[in-house]
């Protein structure tokens, strides 16, 4: 079932779960249509994404929030804990690492990687840098699974070809340079610069 779940759904119902983190401070129960305006959704997309989870909310009283969350959490985080590697601590990649700090339980940051030797060896943000030599074996011993690409764009396919070759299965790339597909490896595009330029655009 997971498989076959779509992107845009995955992101809905993390958008949910963030959203009902604020709501449960000032109140028990939300009904789909209010969970779909707080969300910038509609209530029949609600109920359905929620269906996906296996919760079903009460007719008079809406969804239990509490209940709601943990059903989320349960389809959304994994098992056991993920651990995480940062490569590029410059200033987008230091920026990461200090937000990315106690953000989620089930997802742990182990190290960051960097060839700037006034990095290496030292913790920023509270994370390890290593070299990238390193990244292989501190991939390897660490059992890491997810990698973030945050370098300079000329390393980026470089990078990803490391992370894979050490047993990442899914990647998360703030470069401007895609990533190229890969068997069997989910990657995320995050294109800021992109962003910024659309934005820039629409104002017009």
């Amino acid at each position: 079932m997971i498989l076959k779940m779509s992107e845009k759904k995955i992101e809905r119902l993390s958008l949910y779960r963030r959203r009902l983190y604020v709501e449960q401070k000032s109140r028990d129960f939300i009904f789909s249509h209010d969970l779909a305006k707080i969300a910038n959704s509609n209530a029949a997309q609600v109920r359905r994404d929620l269906m996906s989870v296996g919760y079903a909310g009460s007719t008079k009283k809406g969804y239990n929030i509490k209940l709601l969350i943990k059903h989320i959490s349960d389809f959304l985080d994994p098992e056991f804990r993920e651990n995480v590697v940062i490569v590029g601590a410059g200033n987008l990649g230091r920026a990461l690492l200090t937000f990315f700090k106690n953000r989620q339980a089930k997802l742990c940051l182990v190290a960051a990687f960097d060839t700037d030797p006034k990095k290496v060896g030292r913790d920023i943000g509270g994370t390890k840098c290593f070299h990238t030599d390193e990244l292989a074996s501190v991939i390897s011993e660490r059992n890491v699974k997810i990698g973030v690409i945050s370098t300079n764009e000329s390393a980026t396919e470089e990078v990803a070809e490391k992370m894979v070759a050490a047993g990442i299965r899914s990647i998360i790339n703030f470069t401007c340079i895609p990533v190229k597909a890969i068997p069997g490896v989910f990657v995320e595009q995050v294109d800021i610069t992109a962003s910024f330029e659309k934005a820039a655009f629409f104002t017009k």
